[in-house]
């Protein structure tokens, strides 16, 4: 993940420190605020601003295509107490922000899914693979486990699929959509099968893992179709 550290010139020493901690995870870079700026740092997939809330808002607001899209953003405090995702939470947001909290800093995650039960499901499928039988292999996967669409709290896939069916099937069903990077999935431990067409393996159970927080595989991966489901709660 690339993330931008971006601040003012008289907080670059404090600032710094964020970028010390970052790098030691994630490609990071300071940038020094400047007119202009903001259409600098959409390539990112993540800007940490040390600098007021209503500043970044101003600044972003122009830049937003969609939430698909759009780098993560989170604001810190000038005390450097507090966290705070503004944009794309399940995108990466709320992920860099608790790994902040190992500086001390609290993360203030705002988004409701962290605070809901519910099962999630990881999906992985070829690109070409329409949304119906996307949305069959969902259905026989809960019914196999007795479950409901009701009880999908949100659904997973690999970053790749970005531009695929997989929206629609989210939008349809009115569920959170999580891509997760492949690198996460890469470092996951998870039970060997043979990778995908992307060189990921397991990519179903692994993203059902990543999106329950890392909880119970209630149902390990199982092929629907074309489209295998895993599920996790």
């Amino acid at each position: 993940m690339r993330v931008a550290v971006v601040c003012f010139e008289k907080d670059k020493e404090v600032a710094k420190k964020l970028v010390e901690h970052l790098e030691k995870k994630y490609d990071t870079d300071l940038i020094k605020y400047r007119k202009g700026v903001w259409s600098d740092l959409t390539d990112y997939d993540c800007i940490v601003a040390y600098m007021p809330s209503g500043i970044v808002v101003r600044g972003m607001c122009p830049h937003l295509r969609s939430k698909w899209k759009d780098p993560a953003v989170i604001v810190v405090d000038k005390p450097l107490k507090h966290a705070i995702p503004i944009l794309g939470g399940h995108h990466g947001g709320n992920e860099v922000a608790k790994y902040l909290e190992k500086m001390g800093i609290k993360a203030v995650i705002t988004t409701t899914m962290e605070f809901s039960e519910g099962l999630s499901v990881g999906v992985g499928f070829r690109r070409d693979v329409e949304s119906g039988k996307i949305l069959d292999a969902i259905n026989r996967a809960l019914e196999e486990i007795g479950a409901r669409l009701d009880d999908v709290r949100v659904i997973a896939t690999v970053e790749d699929k970005k531009e695929s069916a997989i929206v629609d099937v989210a939008d349809k069903l009115k569920k959170p959509l999580i891509f997760v990077k492949r690198e996460v999935i890469n470092k996951m431990e998870i039970r060997e099968t043979k990778a995908t067409i992307i060189g990921i393996k397991n990519v179903a159970e692994a993203c059902a893992i990543y999106a329950s927080q890392y909880g119970e595989l209630i149902l390990p991966k199982k092929v629907y179709g074309g489209v295998t489901i895993a599920i996790a709660r």
